[in-house]
């Protein structure tokens, strides 16, 4: 883990927020540079070793501060900072002693704590500058820390440099190629009449052939500028001019910048040209989608820092002209969670998108971003709903989507955590939860087995949910055998669960 990120954090403080900035680290700097303790132990091994050995490789530790941080007691009352073998008290003195950079985060409004409210050995901590990760404003928080980070690890770079002046020469080669289209079909000097390749001429079908390829494999800028060729060949195609449309809308859709190094409203300047020119004319449903992505432009270029940018007006524009417009919907659902905690009404947006029966990946896509940025008990239950429909429709979940999914069931499981854990075992019925739970962390459990007793231990609960309490009592006790010699918060789950489920003639 050299020039790593190490995150502290207490799991009955902060947990989730610590999960949510790790995923944002892991996107910005790769996941074998991130050590969150959950993730990065492997089964077996010995815990306190480990988080030595990943402090001493370690550039910089980030030590997530909740409200309970500093307040946090153990069973008997005593504040577990004053314990000697606290792992937090651990993980921060260690970093301390190293002189690395340590960087209070403070979620859920906390404050740095006072040199008075911290041991000895943790005063320092008090004054060094921190960084607030606000709800509402979380990925442009977490990209400004980002920003400060990349200075640490990398001098600055962010990241690798050659994707940069890829990037660079890649625009500008577009953006010649667009402009010289543009002239020629403005200007009269472009091949027309009987001189002009009809769209069915060997060299614009495979043009278009080709663009359709780079798009398969993302590569919208690429495709852009194979389409500008075809548009120089062709200028008056309507296949053309629709193919390039498609793929600057997929541009805008997908895009993403490296934080320092360019913006949003950089990163889809050519695309949004092409949109921006196709909605001069364009009628109906067609226009619906252009001003839908327009809208999403815009919300890109609010992320930027230009907070006067309503993309909302986009969205309702769109809708007005197709209610029922997938990308509008969808859109306006992201805005939605975005914006407040209202999942009812995204989840309708969401319900009227997927119905129109068109672009129904992207409005997947946009269920899976929105719903895992809400981070609500009433978030988590659509975003494994959506995780069902996924599964009856015989798609597979990606790498990140299956660990967002994992991270709420293994949290829910701790102490503390029942309403959270009820809200998940009610978000299905009982048999499809069972079969979505098999479905979805198939791949998870064949990389790590140890993951599949957190599988049983849910499956038994279920069982209990659809009233076979005997088969979920004897499931729960094979667990606890099994767990016998294995301490930890799972087997403490499993007794706890066990103990609730005793007949009336077992508790007395």
């Amino acid at each position: 883990m050299a020039s790593g990120i190490f995150i502290s954090y207490r799991r009955d403080d902060a947990a989730s927020d610590a999960g949510r900035l790790a995923d944002h680290l892991k996107r910005r700097f790769g996941k074998d540079r991130v050590f969150l303790d959950i993730d990065t132990i492997e089964p077996g091994t010995d815990f306190v070793q480990v988080l030595h050995r990943a402090l001493e490789e370690t550039r910089v530790v980030l030590v997530v501060i909740g409200q309970r941080w500093v307040s946090a007691r153990t069973a008997e009352g005593d504040r577990r900072l004053e314990q000697a073998a606290d792992f937090v008290r651990l993980e921060v003195e260690a970093a301390l002693k190293r002189e690395v950079p340590v960087v209070p985060v403070l979620v859920q409004g906390a404050a740095v704590p006072s040199a008075a409210e911290l041991p000895p050995s943790l005063a320092a901590l008090a004054t060094r500058q921190g960084v607030r990760l606000d709800y509402d404003e979380f990925h442009d928080d977490a990209e400004r820390l980002c920003d400060r980070l990349a200075k640490m690890l990398d001098g600055g770079t962010g990241g690798q440099p050659w994707i940069r002046r890829r990037w660079l020469v890649a625009v500008a080669g577009v953006l010649v190629a667009v402009a010289l289209a543009g002239y020629l079909w403005r200007s009269g000097d472009g091949r027309t009449g009987a001189d002009t390749p009809p769209v069915e001429d060997q060299r614009v079908a495979a043009l278009i052939a080709e663009s359709s390829q780079q798009r398969r494999r993302l590569q919208s800028i690429e495709a852009l500028a194979t389409l500008a060729r075809a548009r120089t060949l062709a200028p008056a195609s309507d296949a053309v001019r629709r193919a390039q449309e498609d793929t600057a809308m997929e541009w805008i859709r997908n895009v993403r910048v490296e934080a320092g190094t360019s913006t949003f409203g950089e990163a889809i300047k050519p695309a949004l040209a092409i949109v921006d020119e196709a909605l001069a004319t364009a009628t109906g449903v067609r226009r619906a989608d252009l001003l839908a992505h327009s809208g999403w432009a815009t919300f890109l270029m609010r992320r930027d820092g230009n907070r006067q940018l309503e993309p909302e007006r986009w969205y309702r524009d769109a809708l007005a002209l197709d209610p029922q417009n997938p990308y509008a919907n969808a859109m306006l659902a992201h805005w939605t969670l975005f914006e407040s905690d209202d999942v009812a009404a995204a989840a309708k947006l969401f319900e009227t998108a997927l119905a129109s029966g068109r672009a129904r990946d992207v409005v997947r896509m946009f269920q899976w971003s929105a719903y895992g940025n809400a981070n609500t008990p009433a978030a988590l239950v659509e975003r494994l709903r959506v995780a069902d429909a996924e599964r009856r429709e015989g798609h597979t979940l990606t790498s990140s989507q299956a660990q967002a999914l994992w991270a709420p069931y293994f949290f829910a499981m701790l102490s503390g955590h029942d309403a959270q854990r009820q809200a998940l075992l009610g978000a299905l019925p009982p048999d499809d939860h069972v079969k979505t739970l098999e479905w979805a962390f198939r791949d998870l459990v064949t990389a790590d087995p140890s993951r599949q007793k957190t599988i049983d231990y849910y499956v038994a609960l279920l069982h209990a949910e659809a009233g076979r309490r005997d088969q979920a009592r004897e499931a729960l006790r094979q667990l606890d055998t099994q767990l016998a010699n294995s301490p930890g918060s799972l087997r403490d789950a499993v007794r706890k669960a066990l103990q609730s489920m005793r007949p009336d003639t077992e508790r007395q």
